[in-house]
């Protein structure tokens, strides 16, 4: 009888693991809109070429290791992970480094059609289009291939605690799991809000499989809750990226606002974020500049943009300080976890949420559902943060303590 689900198949390598949650990443980030032609192209390249090398940094004594994988591979990410993992001696770790060019490597591919040409046809089982099976088989066998590479660092020393980026990264996902076959104690740090209200509808939280969840803040912890993460199982020691602490110099009002868009999928709330800020600006004497999410193209909205009221910062690259520095206020979507920098900057912002009902988050009262409310708030500079929102939202400014206090404790 044909299996009709692909969580009742039983994938080489995948055996002594729970793959549920895993696949539940892959549904829920699996993008229909990519064509077959593309899927094809990204299964041909992840057989035969290597995109990244990976590092193994150790010191003879050290039991703990953390993890960075190239799943999920952003410079703004592997950078925090690696501000922060080398302030603590006491860890070994492994990242990926890019390769300035794709390479062929014809042991990889060998290995990997020899493991997709075994479980093909039992993915074939399973009632889906063509394209969505090969999505499948490809991460899968990724998946695979990722873990056959990082169990050998297991062989070289007896770890007792492993940590790891992101476990809802189905790499990281199924590495956790895999350090808990082995007994190593298990962590996994926060690296967005994956809001339950929001666009990922909580993904983040609700397929952890780490043995802590290390929470940035108070609010975070309400929202790992809202999805049932067990509260024994949050700690909550602060944000990786302030790891040194990070202030603010502002010399001078500006007449500038700082737009901070959202994830790429969130198309129409970005684009009413640029409608909002042309009439604002026109209303109140302005100018503006845009700040993208990284997964954005950095042109899709330009004809959305006044260019009276706007200034052009197209190729500047700057760090999040630097955008407040450079703006009095910002207008933010729901989309971002950047309001957590902005609160930890203490940059005035206003945030734009077409679903606040008020009173939801604590001690707020900086969002706008429309434009008589962003215009309301403007002129009542209703767009400054206290310091009880400081410590919900932040936690603390002594990020390196926090830290080593938890650690301390394993």
């Amino acid at each position: 009888m044909a299996i009709k689900s692909i969580y009742d198949i039983e994938f080489k390598n995948f055996g002594d693991i729970d793959i549920d949650k895993m696949l539940t990443i892959l549904a829920e980030t699996y993008n229909k809109d990519v064509s077959f032609r593309m899927q094809l192209k990204r299964y041909k390249n992840s057989r035969w070429y290597d995109r990244y090398e990976y590092v193994y940094s150790q010191s003879k004594n050290n039991e703990k290791i953390a993890f960075y994988s190239d799943y999920y591979y952003r410079d703004d990410h592997i950078t925090i992970f690696k501000n922060f993992i080398n302030e603590f001696s006491y860890f070994d770790y492994v990242l990926p480094v890019k390769l300035p060019k794709e390479r062929f490597n014809l042991k990889r591919g060998c290995k990997m059609i020899k493991w997709d040409i075994y479980n093909l046809w039992k993915l074939k089982r399973v009632k889906m289009d063509l394209k969505k099976r090969l999505y499948y088989l490809r991460v899968l066998g990724l998946i695979s291939f990722y873990r056959e590479n990082m169990e050998k660092y297991f062989s070289i020393k007896k770890y007792t605690y492993g940590m790891v980026y992101n476990d809802s990264n189905p790499y990281e996902n199924m590495l956790v799991q895999v350090m808990k076959k082995r007994s190593i104690y298990t962590s996994t740090m926060q690296h967005g809000i994956f809001d339950k209200r929001g666009y990922f509808k909580g993904l983040e939280y609700r397929t952890s499989v780490a043995d802590d969840w290390l929470a940035w803040n108070a609010f975070s912890k309400e929202l790992a809750m809202e999805c049932e993460v067990p509260e024994k199982k949050i700690k909550i020691l602060g944000i990786p990226r302030y790891i040194k602490p990070i202030a603010l110099e502002k010399k001078e009002r500006k007449g500038v606002i700082g737009i901070v868009l959202g994830i790429k999928a969130l198309v129409e709330e970005n684009q009413k974020l640029i409608e909002f800020a042309n009439m604002i600006s026109k209303e109140n004497n302005l100018k503006y500049f845009l700040r993208y999410h990284p997964t954005c193209q950095r042109n899709e909205y330009d004809r959305f943009i006044d260019k009276d009221v706007y200034i052009d910062r197209t190729g500047i690259k700057e760090t999040v300080n630097q955008m407040c520095e450079q703006s009095d206020f910002c207008l933010i979507g729901s989309g971002t976890s950047m309001i957590i920098d902005l609160i930890y900057l203490k940059q005035p912002f206003l945030q734009y949420f077409e679903q606040y009902k008020g009173g939801e988050y604590f001690g707020r009262n900086n969002y706008f559902r429309n434009f008589n409310e962003l215009n309301m708030q403007v002129k009542n500079q209703g767009m400054f943060i206290s310091e009880d929102v400081f410590y919900y939202y932040c936690t603390t400014k002594d990020v390196k303590q926090s830290y080593d206090k938890y650690f301390s404790t394993l």
